[in-house]
């Protein structure tokens, strides 16, 4: 390998998060005095500040919130807050194997929620008193119901034929961006794999062992994908940083991940790249402190890398923590201008020109210096705009069909009557700090 991936441009431009951190502290004073209904409209505010109007009813006392393939319901029916959301139905064939996944979920991967069967259909439950719904608790019980339902829905329906209670309400990437997308995960992996191919033959594993990370979330940085696609980087992300098997199993398994996803046909990979509605963020809210915090080790030790001559290290460590900050983190603007610039500029470049580009990128971010100068005349930049404007445009057109999504929950709890089943689970004692703030 001679030169640094291929650097392309995200289907999102911005990752900020949208949110007001004041709506939080709002929402614990009003918990604090016991006004646990405006704590509540608070939280809500605190994740969106158009939430309560899309989705609430007048009264303040119900809401129905889509993420993704499912729509989550919170209800104030007296002084409990109960939630529900439904998840999926139960298949005819093959039930048992998915009777045992659900059971495995509410043991081992939801904390405060759990997943009930009634008449044949999944729902995420939870309820307890307005008085012990703490904000932060509230908050993490939407955050596992979100989370789970994300991550199993797709491999659930895939692999024992449930199906979804409420399809998802997705809008494509138009077709120029699912070309270019298309094209950039194929030459991301071919890159990639032909590096690796090279330090094996070196035996400088821990370079392969980078440049396999950056690729694959590189590919989650730039592609946004969805559905099983995402669902497969994700655990390719996380077999990749095992520590438990020798490192070149791990650099084995990384490339048949990133072999399979290059295997993909066209229709395959456009099938998982669009845009949805989402409710509680996936990623935590960014804070300058905690990236430089994150870097300063591979910031030293590229800085000595860098000294010592070594650029390729130098540039292999860099992009792999760049890239691992958009993967955890909704990076905010001003950071996400320098990384985002010094990628561009780096892209495909020898490492004695991509190394200070790099190095100086992060050197400004530990510095704390991040009033970037984008060039206006930059045509990565015009391709940045055209994707944000077609992002708007894409959530704009999946509002205007919500009520068709609420009024389709609101007949399914009709049906099931799942809300007033669902046990009582006060949390006391929890006392986890929110991840997000």
């Amino acid at each position: 390998m001679k030169q640094t991936l291929t650097y392309h441009s995200p289907i999102i431009v911005s990752t900020a998060r949208r949110t007001d951190p004041g709506a939080y502290d709002r929402s614990l004073e009003h918990f604090k005095k016991g006004e646990y209904m405006p704590a509540l409209h608070a939280l809500l505010d605190y994740i969106h500040p158009e939430l309560r109007r899309k989705y609430g009813n007048p009264e303040g006392t119900e809401f129905h919130v889509p993420h993704g393939s499912i729509i989550v319901g919170l209800k104030i029916a007296g002084d409990r807050l109960e939630i529900d959301a439904p998840f999926l139905a139960l298949p005819d064939k093959g039930r048992i194997p998915l009777l045992r996944q659900i059971a495995g979920l509410n043991n081992n991967v939801l904390d405060l929620p759990c997943i009930r069967l009634c008449d044949g259909q999944f729902h995420f439950t939870y309820d307890c008193p307005l008085a012990l719904a703490h904000p932060e608790k509230i908050y993490d019980v939407l955050d596992d119901i979100c989370r789970t339902g994300d991550r199993y829905d797709d491999e659930f329906a895939a692999k024992f034929g449930a199906s979804r209670i409420n399809e998802p309400i997705v809008k494509p990437y138009d077709s120029a961006n699912r070309e270019r997308i298309c094209n950039g995960i194929r030459q991301t992996c071919a890159e990639c794999l032909e590096a690796v191919k090279g330090f094996e033959n070196e035996r400088k594993y821990g370079y392969a062992w980078d440049v396999i990370a950056s690729a694959l979330l590189g590919i989650v940085y730039f592609a946004r994908p969805q559905g099983r696609l995402l669902n497969e980087l994700d655990k390719a992300i996380q077999e990749h940083d095992r520590e438990d098997i020798p490192i070149q199993e791990v650099i084995a398994r990384g490339k048949e991940a990133l072999q399979k996803i290059a295997s993909l046909d066209r229709e395959q990979l456009a099938e998982w790249l669009y845009f949805v509605e989402t409710f509680v963020p996936g990623k935590r809210r960014s804070n300058l402190k905690n990236i430089q915090d994150n870097f300063r080790k591979i910031f030293d030790e590229a800085t000595s890398a860098a000294n010592a001559g070594d650029l390729m290290a130098c540039c292999l460590m860099i992009v792999y923590k760049f890239y691992e900050m958009y993967y955890y983190n909704d990076v905010q603007d001003d950071v996400n201008a320098v990384v985002s610039k010094a990628l561009h500029r780096a892209s495909a470049m020898p490492w004695d020109t991509a190394a200070p580009i790099l190095h100086a990128a992060m050197a400004q971010i530990m510095a704390g210096r991040l009033d970037d100068d984008n060039d206006n005349g930059d045509p990565e930049e015009t391709t940045d705009r055209n994707a944000e404007i077609s992002l708007e445009a894409a959530l704009a057109e999946i509002q205007k069909i919500q009520q068709e999504a609420v009024a389709q929950a609101k007949a399914v709890q009709a049906r099931t009557g799942l809300q007033s089943e669902a046990p009582a689970n006060d949390g006391a004692g929890d006392n986890r700090s929110e991840e997000n703030e």
